[in-house]
């Protein structure tokens, strides 16, 4: 190929594929995408990973498999809805032929799935698989629940404590693998209302402009003027939704969304002087359908950049909450409340601080890592050779 055809094709180049040739040639975000992917899976694997109920027991002649009735329902929400996004993902090009349609059904779909895990309980069956007697059983790598107390308090790590126990003798192996779903569920979904909220009222005001645009500014000057963690702390205290994923979650989107607003604002403005929007405006266009089809899709970019250092943000906070007391507490497994039971026994168990630290750390650089990967891809003028 000589350089007149290398050049042509890189002009008819979509944005789509520019962002993504960047983005793969940048070794730290890939191996951060490759570390969030992981995470991901294990969190989604996490009752088959650590778990004191056997994948599959064989005694009395019957095969059985205790850990499904066991399952919680945001267990089967990791299980269904992550392979669901995936396959979304891989047949987007299908997808979006007849979005409208495929829409309702993925809405219809997740909606049967919440009615059923909704009059579904799980069994709470107190039996420990592990040492039971049978003819065989295949336990999880990890035979241990997070919430499970044994007499090994403070054991230290081993073979048969990976990374050690607390005070109560509850595996830490465990609760780290279970509080990756934890952390992982409110980071990823704090964002998610962050960025409902914030490209809602910041494309609004970055449309219409007038005093639409003077109002949503006040009203981020006057969020902006309070700490965000100032913010959670009350919300959470007067909505008393300590300890509830939920809560939590929409308390840090509901007061994290600033940003996201102000830099969409920012785009939908320089976008809307471009003549395009202009001339499907000319072309009868409705408003929605030019913020929808024309603005938004090109004010993607710097949107996904920002909503992935979101995501860090979010678990990053959803740890101190946890760390300061406010947020998930025991028996839930999270990373930021293993850290709080660890400040009073830093003096000689270590490893409770060590490891989540370490999660949290590895975390937080691996969304980074892609943020900043996804923020050179979308300009590359910003990319130190």
């Amino acid at each position: 190929m000589n350089a007149a055809d290398a050049s042509h094709e890189v002009y008819h180049e979509s944005y789509a594929s520019r962002i993504a040739r960047h983005f793969r040639a940048d070794s730290f975000a890939q191996n951060g995408l490759r570390v969030v992917i992981a995470l991901f899976i294990i969190a989604a694997l996490a009752p088959f990973l650590a778990n004191n109920h056997a994948i599959v027991r064989v005694a009395d002649g019957r095969v059985t498999f205790p850990i499904f009735p066991s399952l919680e329902a945001i267990e089967w929400r990791f299980l269904l809805y992550v392979p669901m996004a995936a396959v979304v993902y891989f047949m987007r090009a299908r997808f979006f032929q007849r979005p409208l349609l495929h829409f309702f059904f993925l809405v219809g779909l997740i909606a049967a799935i919440e009615i059923i895990l909704a009059v579904t309980h799980p069994v709470n069956d107190p039996t420990n698989d592990r040492d039971r007697p049978a003819t065989f059983k295949l336990m999880p790598p990890v035979p241990y629940s997070p919430i499970e107390s044994t007499p090994d308090q403070f054991a230290p790590p081993s073979w048969k404590h990976l990374c050690g126990t607390d005070s109560t003798g509850r595996d830490i192996a465990a609760r780290m693998l279970h509080g990756a779903r934890t952390s992982l569920s409110i980071g990823f979904i704090a964002q998610s209302i962050a960025l409902l909220v914030g490209v809602t009222l910041g494309g609004l005001a970055g449309y219409y402009r007038g005093w639409l645009d003077i109002g949503v500014c006040r009203f981020i000057e006057v969020m902006d003027c309070f700490p965000p963690l100032l913010l959670i702390l009350v919300a959470i205290s007067l909505f008393e939704s300590q300890n509830n994923m939920f809560y939590i979650m929409a308390v840090i989107g509901l007061t994290s969304w600033t940003g996201l607003a102000r830099l969409v604002r920012g785009e939908f403005l320089r976008l809307s002087s471009q003549p395009f929007p202009q001339a499907a405006q000319a072309l009868g266009a409705s408003d929605f359908r030019v913020i929808l089809r024309h603005l938004l899709p090109n004010a993607l970019g710097p949107i996904l950049v920002s909503a992935t250092f979101g995501v860090a943000s979010a678990i990053l906070i959803e740890s101190s909450l946890s760390f300061l007391g406010f947020g998930m507490q025991a028996p839930t497994p999270s990373w930021g409340d293993i850290l709080s039971d660890a400040r009073r026994y830093i003096d000689f168990a270590w490893w409770l601080a060590f490891f989540p630290g370490l999660a949290i750390l590895i975390t937080i650089m691996s969304y980074n890592f892609v943020g900043e990967g996804l923020r050179d891809a979308v300009d590359p003028r910003l990319k130190v050779k």
